[in-house]
């Protein structure tokens, strides 16, 4: 529980000095003392997540450890993307957003379920899946600026957003990050149809998971094609894919949500 406080703090901290920045000194080179920060927080989280999932010599997976794990995964992406490709200004969404997610881990309801309870596969779809929320967050997040930097520039009221990269750049590091995602998000599709299949001699059960995802799968690669093919630019294309990420959620935490802490 100490780790958890101390990261949450931490994050905190990072997100305060890299809204400073931006808003009042107005920094372009990125924050290396904010990393340093970052790098202190996601290691305090990682032990945070070991003490939160590891009950004796198993481990155990909840909506909160899920959405923790999730969040974590995304500080990481967004600390090597931003010094390798300048994502900085992505912390305005990702660190609070992390913030939600540490304090997720505290979430602990009576029907957890012990990942040794489920084949090989089913282990394999459920830790592909995690890193697939976590990039395809991350372009949620991006979406967000970008749709806020969009409408910024068409109403021209200045302020921090106006600090942010050109739209330009700012659209290809969103798709970057919806084709990582949509790669792993197929490749978890493919490997779940697989996993029913072995399991139950069927190849799709409809339920509300199931369509969410596929619905989800059907955006993102609209999306991508509306790109390359159509040149969907700026606020549509964030917009599609804050629909799309949302139906990705409900697909998984809507269910485990309902599941764990309504339906315990």
């Amino acid at each position: 529980m100490v780790f958890q406080f101390l990261c949450i703090v931490l994050y905190a901290v990072c997100l305060f000095l890299l809204w400073r920045n931006i808003r009042v000194l107005e920094q372009q080179t990125p924050p290396y003392g904010i990393f340093l920060i970052a790098t202190a927080a996601i290691a305090m989280h990682a032990i945070a997540l070991y003490e939160i999932m590891h009950v004796g010599e198993d481990i155990i997976i909840s909506i909160g450890a899920t959405i923790s794990i999730a969040g974590w995964i995304s500080a990481v992406f967004y600390l090597l993307l931003s010094i390798k490709l300048k994502f900085t200004e992505l912390g305005l969404v990702v660190y609070p957003l992390s913030v939600v997610a540490a304090l997720a881990g505290f979430i602990q309801p009576d029907n957890m379920v012990s990942l040794s309870q489920f084949s090989n596969t089913v282990q394999l779809h459920i830790l592909v899946a995690i890193p697939t929320y976590a990039v395809l967050f991350m372009a949620f997040a991006q979406a967000c600026l970008l749709r806020a930097q969009d409408r910024n520039m068409r109403k021209g009221t200045g302020g921090f957003i106006s600090n942010l990269p050109p739209i330009q750049s700012m659209e290809s590091y969103l798709f970057v990050l919806i084709i990582c995602g949509f790669v792993l998000m197929t490749f978890n599709l493919i490997l779940g149809v697989f996993t029913y299949r072995i399991e139950s001699g069927r190849i799709l059960s409809f339920n509300h998971h199931v369509v969410f995802s596929i619905a989800a799968w059907i955006i993102f690669a609209m999306t991508i094609a509306g790109r390359y093919a159509i040149g969907w630019r700026g606020e549509l294309a964030a917009k599609w894919t804050m629909i799309a990420f949302s139906l990705l959620f409900m697909a998984y935490f809507g269910t485990r949500f309902v599941n764990e802490l309504i339906l315990p």
